[in-house]
C-alpha cells in the first residue's frame, strides 16, 4: 500500500470516532438538546452525570419518596422517562450555553489518540483560519473522551476531561460534566 492509501484508510477508520464526538458536541453545545445529547452519551457517563447532578439533592429526593439509585438507573436509558428528567435537562442545557460552539467555526481535530482499544481522546477546537492545525501549532481545545459500545457504536464517555468516569456517591468525572 502506498502512503496516501494508508492515510485514507486511517481517516476512514477514524470517521466514526469523530462523528460520535461531533454528534455529542453539536447536540449539547450547539443545539442544547439534552435528548439528543443523551443518545450520544455512553451509559457510564450518563450514570456519573446523573449522580453528580443528584448528589446535593439526594435528601430532598428521598423525602419526596424517590430512591436516588433508582433515579440514576432510570437516567441510564437512551430515552429517559422519569419525573426528574426535565429539571435535570434544563439545568444541563443552561450549563451547555457557557461554551459558544458554532458549527461554522468549530470542529473535531483528526487523528484521535487511542487511550485503549475501545477508548479514544478527541479534541474539539475552534477551526484555525487556514482550516488546518499545523504540526507544533498551539491551540485551545476541549477534550472529549469517546468509548465504543457494542450496542450503539462510539459514544461520549466524558467531556472537558480526559479522565474515564467512575460511578459512585460521589462519582468521579474529572473536570467536565
Amino acid at each position: 500500500m502506498d502512503p496516501e492509501e494508508i492515510e485514507t484508510k486511517a481517516l476512514v477508520a477514524q470517521k466514526p470516532i469523530m462523528e460520535a464526538a461531533w454528534a455529542f458536541a453539536s447536540a449539547f453545545w450547539v443545539d442544547q438538546d439534552m435528548r439528543a445529547t443523551w443518545r450520544a452519551t455512553h451509559p457510564t457517563l450518563r450514570r456519573c452525570w446523573a449522580q453528580t447532578w443528584l448528589m446535593p439533592l439526594r435528601d430532598q429526593a428521598r423525602s419526596d419518596g424517590l430512591d436516588p439509585d433508582e433515579v440514576v438507573e432510570a437516567f441510564t436509558a437512551d430515552e429517559v422517562d422519569h419525573p426528574l428528567w426535565q429539571p435535570f435537562a434544563r439545568t444541563q442545557a443552561r450549563q451547555a450555553s457557557t461554551l459558544p460552539v458554532d458549527p461554522e467555526t468549530w470542529g473535531v481535530k483528526v487523528n484521535p489518540d487511542l487511550i485503549a482499544p475501545d477508548v479514544a481522546l478527541v479534541r474539539l477546537l475552534p477551526i484555525p483560519a487556514s482550516g488546518v492545525v499545523e504540526v507544533g501549532e498551539q491551540y485551545v481545545a476541549v477534550p472529549l473522551l469517546v468509548q465504543y459500545d457494542e450496542a450503539a457504536g462510539w459514544r461520549m464517555l466524558n467531556f472537558v476531561s480526559e479522565q474515564v468516569p467512575v460511578p459512585g456517591w460521589p462519582p468521579q468525572l474529572g473536570v467536565g460534566g
